[in-house]
């Protein structure tokens, strides 16, 4: 999910290797994304706690951010090597080798070693006739349809990237940037119907917040923002309005917020235009942090390069798989074993604290000890780059 890609740049003119402000961007996705799932203040009835909540509960949004910056990112590679030797086999492997080793390594540690040593969740095991579908990286479609694994509610959202990248560079070779811009936002449009048809027929609002064909209007507008920018006159268009590019993004996220009441997930409102809506939202930022980029560093990526901003950006990927395990299987429990369904401030503030910091040890842990060495090996499966 954009969850945990470098932001490496590709060669296209201009383009640096490296954007720093994006790692400040990913960072500040996962931050929502831990606001939402990592609150204890979804049960106060009152005082700070209760606004408290209220303003931590659209962090769902985050996940939203990390598609479009997926989509980005990864469309701005496969376009670059398109016509390259190699082309195929150079994205799987190195997709492969992002994705992959961290993640089947939570599954087997889960479904392996746990259960040999008497010390597998309860939760888990009465769910585990579903793992086949973490394996599979089809969680997604079985989830909302009872077909999950206790502790592992936000792996549907790494089963979307991972089916959409199957088929994405299937596309992406046969289009270059002006057609793929086009069939971006094609996609985008069918993206919404596909929503709004599920929702005349009744659909559940847990399908259609998990389906693939429903959430990847975000990674194609990041896609059609990636071939935007290999189009001189929409790269110029672009770079001229770097500041107003912000501010639209701030304000198309400020009247979707005061409109839908707070972002809620699964409203009418929501899971039609507003899906979509907070695609476009995020999509602003995104090309102002490029557009300043390309034209010389200003206050935005100063902002957003920031130490701490890039390193939760740069280890978002373990941070984001972590930290729900670690929530609904160590810090609920102690809360709920204490009494505390409804913690004081201070204490709510306290435990979200402590299992930031829980996650973070163990995602820097896991990119040291596992993740670092397998990304060493993509220097094996390198694409050139065409002219």
């Amino acid at each position: 999910m954009g969850v945990g890609e470098a932001t490496r740049r590709s060669s296209s003119p201009g383009l640096s290797d490296n954007i720093p402000a994006l790692d400040g961007l990913r960072g500040i996705a996962i931050l929502l994304v831990f606001g939402h799932n990592l609150t204890p203040f979804d049960q106060a009835s009152a005082g700070a706690s209760k606004a408290l909540g209220l303003l931590l509960n659209p962090g769902w949004v985050g996940v939203q951010l990390f598609f479009v910056l997926s989509g980005f990112l990864i469309s701005g590679i496969l376009l670059d090597t398109r016509r390259s030797e190699g082309y195929f086999s150079a994205f799987y492997a190195r997709r492969t080798l992002r994705i992959f080793p961290l993640y089947y390594v939570v599954l087997l540690v889960t479904f392996v070693l746990l259960p040999a040593l008497g010390a597998q969740p309860t939760a888990i095991a009465q769910s585990s006739s579903n793992q086949v579908w973490l394996w599979t990286y089809l969680v997604n479609w079985t989830e909302p349809h009872h077909g999950g694994v206790a502790g592992f509610p936000h792996f549907w959202s790494l089963a979307v990237e991972e089916q959409f990248y199957l088929v994405w560079p299937l596309l992406v070779r046969f289009a270059p940037a002006a057609r793929l811009l086009w069939l971006s936002l094609v996609l985008a449009g069918l993206s919404l119907g596909s929503r709004v048809l599920m929702l005349r027929l009744g659909a559940d609002s847990e399908a259609i917040y998990h389906y693939t064909v429903c959430r990847m209007d975000a990674l194609v507008l990041g896609a059609a923002l990636a071939a935007a920018f290999r189009l001189p006159r929409l790269r110029a268009f672009l770079e001229a309005r770097v500041r107003s590019l912000s501010l639209w993004g701030v304000g198309l996220l400020t009247v979707l917020f005061v409109v839908s009441r707070g972002l809620p997930r699964s409203t009418v409102l929501m899971q039609t235009v507003g899906y979509s809506w907070l695609a476009v939202a995020f999509s602003l930022p995104v090309a102002a942090v490029v557009a300043e980029h390309l034209t010389g560093p200003k206050l935005l990526s100063r902002v957003l390069a920031n130490a701490g901003l890039r390193s939760f950006g740069k280890y978002s990927y373990a941070l984001y798989i972590v930290h729900q395990p670690l929530n609904l299987f160590l810090g609920k429990p102690w809360l709920e074993a204490h009494g505390y369904l409804d913690p004081p401030l201070w204490l709510g503030l306290a435990y979200m604290a402590v299992l930031t910091a829980a996650s973070y040890l163990i995602a820097l842990l896991s990119f040291h000890l596992i993740e670092r060495h397998f990304l060493q090996l993509k220097r094996f499966f390198v694409a050139r780059p065409s002219a």
